[in-house]
């Protein structure tokens, strides 16, 4: 079965995100489980491909099944900027790989795109029905086996436990089997930062959106890329994001 953790996006007023077994702190977990993507061979880069939407995209969901909120339905990225004049896609998708850049900076991760969805880890484009701003969402495989991606409420369901990642050695990982990120079509969007806490930076809320899709949750405090809080004062990954990042993936070799 496929568990899914939903994940409300940046915000710029004090208020709370759904975030199923996600721990306080900077990162996320399953039954008290680190979430990363698992590398391909131990010891390598974990190379995390991603899809920019071109059409329309729908989380499968089956019988009786919920959808993940915000994400279950999507559409194509250009919407993302419809209603922010001046921004084309091109520098939206420009905001975006600048985003994966930052995190690729820090960690020994890498971001490769893809064309079809379904078979990216990432799937990124404009959400059809968002309840605010920016989400992403994050599923995991249980023992269960592979069912459509649920939404995951309240407490883990006990019957169905992770299954765990070893490459490390630890045991102690779930891998995530698929993230989404999405963005409110009918916000007004920018780039840059000029005080405005109504209009959201892209490049920042891209940042912050990725981290949670590799595995980083909001940490308790505030003034870091990864709070809960959109504050323009914060312009780059600080230690809290960096330590988050390296832990589940190691430093970049320009960072030791």
């Amino acid at each position: 079965m496929v568990r899914l953790v939903a994940l409300a996006g940046l915000a710029a007023l004090s208020s709370l995100y759904n975030a199923a077994f996600a721990d306080a702190g900077e990162l996320l977990r399953v039954q008290g489980h680190l979430m990363r993507w698992a590398p391909e061979s131990a010891g390598g880069k974990t190379v995390i491909t991603y899809s920019i939407l071109r059409g329309p995209y729908q989380v499968e969901s089956g019988k009786n099944i919920l959808s993940p909120s915000n994400c279950a339905r999507m559409h194509a990225f250009a919407a993302i900027v419809a209603k922010s004049p001046g921004i084309t896609e091109e520098e939206a998708k420009n905001e975006l790989q600048a985003a994966f850049r930052t995190w690729e900076s820090v960690a020994d991760i890498a971001f490769a795109e893809v064309n079809d969805p379904s078979l990216a880890n990432i799937v990124i484009g404009a959400a059809d029905d968002p309840g605010g701003r920016a989400f992403a969402n994050l599923s995991y495989r249980s023992e269960k086996g592979l069912t459509p991606v649920t939404m995951a409420l309240g407490k883990p369901d006990a019957s169905a436990s992770p299954v765990l990642n070893d490459k490390r050695g630890d045991g102690s990982i779930v891998p995530i089997d698929q993230a989404y990120v999405c963005l409110n079509p009918k916000s007004r969007w920018k780039t840059g930062f000029d005080g405005n806490l109504d209009v959201y930076d892209l490049r920042h809320t891209f940042t912050h959106e990725v981290g949670h899709a590799i595995g980083l949750d909001h940490p308790d405090s505030t003034g870091a890329v990864m709070a809960f809080r959109y504050d323009e004062r914060v312009r780059d990954l600080q230690p809290s994001d960096i330590a988050g990042v390296q832990r589940l993936y190691g430093a970049h070799a320009a960072a030791e």
